[in-house]
């Protein structure tokens, strides 16, 4: 079984609460999958990047109010499509109250097992230089104003959330992703 390490923000936000003190802090966090990786070397030359690993963390498909909300705004699937809703047209501000209901929802329920399968091809980015590649799923951190924090992920749009990075956390270009992510 593969380690899963979730690595410096991609993103963040806070959503201050107008029903109680409760703050959020939201983090897209990019979670490193040790042992699925490759090495490609320049501009225009590909590998293909496969392999799986077994977790456990919050399922953001839990959530009631995430599940309507998606449908009433439209929202995009899986992490990538809920956080950047968050961050567009205010949407955390304006919609804070349907938000926090589905952070609470979310970490009163218990870890799930999740697996992802990573397929895609990578390619460097600058001609004759090697580029050790490495997998990662998108996460989000919820960090509540207790210092709580709370890894969430969700299925709903898996080659979004699924990517290849350099070792400095650069993303890399990717074709074909035909990665899964089962929670």
């Amino acid at each position: 079984m593969n380690a899963f390490t979730a690595i410096a923000p991609h993103a963040q936000l806070t959503v201050a609460s107008s029903q109680s003190a409760n703050t959020y802090k939201v983090t897209q966090k990019r979670g490193t999958i040790t042992g699925v990786g490759a090495s490609v070397s320049g501009a225009g030359a590909w590998v293909k990047l496969k392999g799986g690993m077994d977790f456990q963390i919050y399922s953001l498909n839990s959530s009631k109010t995430y599940n309507e909300m998606r449908s009433k705004y439209s929202i995009g699937g899986g992490v990538s499509g809920f956080f950047g809703w968050l961050v567009g047209n205010a949407h955390a501000q304006t919609h804070k109250e349907e938000i926090e209901k589905t952070f609470k929802e979310v970490t009163s329920t218990q870890k799930v097992d999740g697996h992802v399968d990573i397929e895609m091809m990578v390619s460097g980015i600058y001609p004759n230089v090697q580029v050790d590649a490495s997998a990662y799923i998108l996460v989000l951190q919820i960090e509540d104003s207790q210092g709580n924090t709370f890894n969430f992920a969700a299925d709903g749009a898996p080659a979004a959330d699924t990517g290849a990075q350099d070792g400095s956390g650069n993303s890399l270009p990717t074709e074909g992703n035909n990665s899964t992510i089962t929670l």
